[in-house]
């Protein structure tokens, strides 16, 4: 315990805090569930990292569903360049249904709004970009999914 103390102290001391970044604090409060809203939830093939060309990964984009209303919504939040203005969008579209698409420059996450969904197969998904608008990161699912609620 007292080694703990110890190391603790000196880290402080030395000006290296023991917290989350600033970019993960920033985006540690929005949720997938919390940007789409009550009653929604993660699906099951609901998830991607939006990543780019060379790996890296600048957020996650979810795919939620509402069994109560049968609405769907997707989420994309960003991971990198949290708290900058940087162009991020999200998509969904529902087979035989509706489709939206929410692409402004954002500081945080993209969302698509709520569209029907229930029993209908879908497609997502969510991209960003550097400040300098020069490298995407996308992921999501160019093909029909989630077909059975």
């Amino acid at each position: 315990m007292l080694t703990r103390t110890v190391i603790a102290t000196a880290l402080v001391a030395a000006g290296i805090a023991a917290t989350p970044s600033a970019a993960y604090a920033a985006t540690a409060g929005f949720t997938p569930e919390r940007v789409c809203g009550a009653g929604f939830h993660r699906v099951k093939d609901g998830h991607r990292a939006m990543k780019t060309r060379e790996g890296a990964t600048f957020g996650h984009v979810y795919l939620m569903y509402n069994q109560r209303s049968g609405k769907n919504c997707v989420a994309a939040i960003k991971t990198a360049y949290t708290g900058t203005r940087t162009v991020t969008g999200a998509y969904l579209e529902v087979r035989g249904g509706g489709r939206a698409e929410d692409v402004q420059k954002y500081r945080f996450y993209a969302e698509t709004g709520h569209i029907d969904g229930k029993w209908k197969c879908v497609k997502y998904a969510g991209w960003t970009r550097d400040p300098d608008n020069r490298v995407e990161a996308w992921g999501g699912r160019k093909t029909w999914g989630n077909c059975k609620g």
